[in-house]
């Protein structure tokens, strides 16, 4: 599968990388009138714990961050800011101080001439790099062009263009298969008008800088924006849309040679908008909307063994919640039932639901599909929830803050709100591990190339 071509950046790949309307009948799946599965994800694709994405939601994938893609060394002292010397290496624009890093948010480097501003693009962490490709440009045109972020120089590196590439497309799903095989498999997605759904990609293996297509998957189903992950063994492909309106069922897996489809058995059904989060074995899934009703079911699969099972359930039946992997517990907050938006949540350790603090939390939200909204494990037992929709009239205001939540201590942190102020409409945001990355979008119906960076 692997395409030897020239590098077509300014600096090789392997120095980098070493040791929600997609047109207006997306919007629907905001408001729950069509469901899609994921969220992250990214993973966005709005993503789940280690994520992607997001409950990627949101281009999620989960972000083997244990691995050296992306370090560089000389930032012992900060980076290009400077500091003081310490153990500490810190990623560009830190300072290393006594207590470790400088937290916050912090500006990134714009990306180099070419690469243009869009919108609805896949991206996923590659450790403490982010992959960044595709998506739709000012003019409303699919794009087939993509960079790699390094967060630890401020850095960007075009990503090849060859005949393995995948076709323009939007609304795709990225996964990192971990530092052994160390490539990024893009499924999905569809045209620029959202009426053509892709059941297609292509591998990009980053040791070669080159791309390779997908073999054909011929008894999967379309996907667009589905929810996607790396077992340890193979890429799952969970939910998303096959049509304007209808969502996709089960979960499509690749095992870097062949493909097999999930059991039905035990499944959810067409189950779109739910929370979403990763533990690096399992997938959890709660509530979501099935055609037009809100559910309230709680599911968990295995993708190693196939299986479904349905887990104990609490909360109230509710749509594009924030859901994450703490390390221990499977956390969902916020979201939208019946009666709006909401601001409460709780936390499933086994099958026992314990219920999170009201004290100092956000502002009542759910995620937006693909459009805001991100959760993700910052480190063990702490969760963040950035973004997301907090208004349910007009077109919906975009939240540009968030905060963070201890679920052992039951206490809520404000995160600030980003640096630009900019919504990043149909952005990408990504955790690498130690940052979370946002760049690019929409803001004010124009696509942005401003990008900034959180650290806790």
């Amino acid at each position: 599968m692997k395409l030897r071509i020239e590098m077509l950046a300014s600096l090789p790949l392997a120095l980098l990388l070493t040791g929600c309307p997609l047109t207006d009948h997306y919007q629907l799946l905001s408001q729950d009138a069509a469901g899609a599965g994921s969220q992250s994800s990214a993973g966005a694709p709005g993503g789940s714990s280690s994520t992607i994405a997001g409950s990627d939601g949101f281009s999620g994938a989960v972000a083997d961050n244990g691995g050296s893609i992306g370090e560089t060394a000389g930032h012992a002292n900060g980076g290009t800011s400077g500091g003081t010397s310490c153990s500490n290496a810190c990623n560009a624009k830190r300072v290393c101080g006594v207590d470790g890093c400088t937290s916050g948010w912090v500006t990134m480097a714009p990306p180099p001439s070419g690469l243009v501003a869009r919108s609805k693009a896949v991206a996923v962490a590659m450790g403490k790099a982010v992959f960044i490709w595709g998506g739709l440009d000012n003019v409303g045109a699919a794009l087939d062009t993509g960079a790699i972020y390094d967060a630890t120089t401020d850095t960007w590196t075009f990503l090849p263009k060859d005949p393995g590439s995948p076709s323009a497309r939007i609304m795709a799903t990225a996964v990192w298969t971990g530092n052994a095989s160390n490539q990024v498999i893009v499924y999905g997605g569809t045209d620029a008008s959202g009426n053509m759904v892709y059941r297609d990609g292509a591998v990009y293996d980053v040791a070669d800088n080159a791309w390779a297509p997908l073999p054909p998957n011929p008894m999967g189903s379309k996907r667009s924006a589905p929810f996607g992950y790396w077992d340890g063994t193979r890429a799952v492909f969970y939910g998303g849309m096959a049509s304007a309106i209808n969502a996709a069922p089960g979960a499509d897996r690749f095992d870097l040679k062949s493909w097999s489809a999930s059991t039905s058995s035990g499944d959810p059904g067409l189950l779109g908008s739910s929370a979403t989060a990763f533990d690096g074995s399992v997938m959890y899934l709660q509530g979501g909307v099935i055609g037009s009703t809100r559910q309230d079911k709680v599911f968990a699969y295995t993708s190693s063994t196939d299986s479904w099972a349905s887990l104990s359930k609490s909360l109230s039946a509710r749509t594009g919640s924030f859901g994450a992997w703490d390390g221990t517990r499977f956390v969902v907050w916020g979201g939208q039932d019946d009666a709006g938006l909401c601001n409460d949540g709780k936390a499933l350790l086994g099958m026992t639901w314990v219920e999170m603090s009201a004290a100092g939390a956000p502002d009542a939200r759910r995620i937006a599909f693909r459009r805001s909204g991100w959760s993700f494990q910052v480190k063990p037992g702490v969760i963040a929830v950035l973004g997301g929709l907090t208004s349910l009239t007009g077109t919906g205001l975009l939240s540009t803050g968030g905060a963070t939540y201890d679920v052992v201590n039951a206490r809520w942190t404000r995160i600030p709100d980003w640096t630009s102020r900019q919504s990043h409409e149909y952005g990408i945001g990504v955790w690498t591990g130690e940052e979370f990355v946002l760049w690019g979008g929409r803001h004010q119906n124009v696509s942005t190339l401003v990008g900034e960076r959180w650290a806790p």
